[in-house]
């Protein structure tokens, strides 16, 4: 992922949300995990710098609980 991002990608999410600690997956082998917010943010959405000023919210949906994976979320102005 550094990598990708050295190329001049955005994350989107991060670029949104400088705080540490969100997570759009828990291991499902241990249960517990979520509930102490122990997970890895494995799902993204990057965009290119252009797009950049187009930003407008990022978000990370931890309240749905149907699948490992929380679903996120970008907004873009036109």
């Amino acid at each position: 992922m550094d990598k990708f991002i050295e190329q001049g990608w955005i994350d989107t999410f991060r670029h949104m949300n400088p705080e540490p600690h969100r997570y759009s997956w828990w291991s499902q082998r241990f249960p517990s995990v979520r509930l102490q917010n122990k997970g890895w943010r494995i799902d993204y959405i990057n965009v290119t710098s252009p797009l950049k000023e187009r930003l407008v919210r990022a978000d990370i949906h931890h309240d749905v609980k149907q699948s490992d994976h929380c679903p996120v979320y970008l907004e873009m102005r036109r």
